[in-house]
Order: structure tokens, then C-alpha cells, then sequence
């Protein structure tokens, strides 16, 4: 099935579709294997070998994911924790974006944040955003952020992502109790998670996932895996 024939989907959510970018990343994630596999051949000493090693948390909040020295293409992805269709993606394209960063055909950036302002799910989503930005080892992140999608509670479940859970979601991940437990309670990273969503919204991201690529918004709803080497 060709990206043009894929049916649109409704959403809670509103997102702008550029079927012709999402075209120019499949090439590009075809194109650029093949050249990253020349690299690795020659013994490039620089490329990481996992995707943890591959992780930078930013100072705002933010994560990188990028081989050293990757910086363009720039794939960015917004998203929301207490989100379904963030969830979807995750376990969909976003492990095929992740495979691909790895390889080194794009950096991928990623932006947590809060879609649901203005909704009873404002706060489950909070919670876990916050929670987020209190893992910043990078091994830990990676894991962490997994846990948060499979844990993730019903839309319509009140006191969802409850901090007793979000704990233990983070001992399980490796996260130093005492740390997690005064920085999740914190005003001060209560107040960032806020600045985070601020930040995505003044940028236009009108629902979650938004994905761009460039700075032009995607299509995400296509697989992305490339064809097998036995495809023409």
C-alpha cells in the first residue's frame, strides 16, 4: 500500500498531514541505509553501537537521540505520555525512527510534553511528565519512557499516573528512590514540565504525536520500515 492510498484516520487530536515530506523520509530511510552500511565497513570508530549511548537529555527537557555528529536530517517528535495515539506511534514508527537513528540516517529529537490542557487529563498527563524529567541517565530514560507507554492508564481513569506508581515504575528502571521521590514532588520540575508544553504549543503542535521532519509535519500513520533487501 502506497502512503497516498492510506485512508485518513479521525483523532481526538488535529494534526497536518504532508504525505509528500513522509515520501522524502521513506526514501531517505532506504537511501541512507545503504550508505551508513559503506561507513560501518570501513571501520568508522565513532558510530555507537546502542541506542542508550545515542541519548542526550537536554537541559529543557528534551532528548536527542543522533550518532556523534548527526544533526540533519532532523526528525522531531511531540509527544504526550497520557496520549493512545502517542502510544500507537511508540510501538509503530517510533521504534522504526529509533532503529534508524541508530544507524545514523537522522537525528531524532524528542519533545514531552502536555496536550491536555484543558481537560480532566491534564493532570495524569502532568504527573508523568514530570516524573520524566526526573530520570536523566540516559539508559534509565530509554527504559523509563517505555515503562510510562506500557503502564499507561485509561484516558478516562481519574488520579491515572498516581506517584506511588510512577515510583515504582522508576525503581524498577534503576532510578535512585530518594532522588526521584524529592524531584517529582518538586515546584520547580512541576514548573518545567509546564515550560515543556508552553514551549511545543507556541511552536504550532496542535495534537499529539506531531512529527516533523525538517520542521514540516508528517504523516506518521504509514509503517516506515523499509522493503527487504530482496525488493526491488
Amino acid at each position: 500500500m502506497s502512503l497516498l492510498d492510506v485512508p485518513s484516520k479521525p483523532r481526538r487530536t488535529r494534526r497536518f498531514v504532508a504525505v509528500i515530506m513522509a515520501l522524502g523520509l521513506f526514501g531517505a530511510l532506504v537511501a541512507y541505509s545503504s550508505l551508513v552500511d559503506v561507513q560501518d565497513a570501513t571501520g568508522i570508530s565513532s558510530a555507537r553501537s546502542s541506542l542508550a549511548e545515542l541519548v542526550t537529555v537536554r537541559p529543557d527537557g528534551s532528548v536527542m537521540i543522533a550518532q556523534p555528529g548527526v544533526e540533519r536530517p532532523l526528525l522531531e517528535v511531540y509527544e504526550d505520555y497520557q496520549c493512545p495515539v502517542c502510544q500507537e506511534f511508540e510501538r509503530g514508527n517510533g521504534k522504526a525512527a529509533r532503529e534508524a537513528a541508530l544507524r545514523g540516517e537522522f537525528a531524532l529529537l524528542i519533545h514531552p510534553m502536555t496536550i491536555f490542557q484543558d481537560s480532566p487529563m491534564h493532570e495524569n498527563s502532568h504527573r508523568a511528565l514530570t516524573a520524566a524529567l526526573c530520570v536523566t541517565d540516559p539508559e534509565q530514560w530509554l527504559a523509563y519512557h517505555d515503562a510510562l507507554y506500557a503502564a499507561q492508564p485509561s484516558e478516562a481513569q481519574d488520579g491515572g499516573f498516581a506517584v506511588r506508581d510512577l515510583m515504582v515504575l522508576a525503581e524498577k528502571a534503576g532510578v535512585h528512590q530518594a532522588d526521584f521521590a524529592a524531584c517529582i514532588s518538586s515546584k520547580e520540575t512541576s514548573d518545567k514540565a509546564e515550560q515543556l508544553s508552553m514551549t511545543a504549543l507556541a511552536q504550532g503542535v496542535q495534537g499529539t504525536p506531531t512529527v516533523r521532519y525538517n520542521g514540516q509535519d508528517i504523516d506518521w500513520s504509514t509503517p516506515w520500515a523499509a522493503p527487504s533487501a530482496t525488493t526491488v
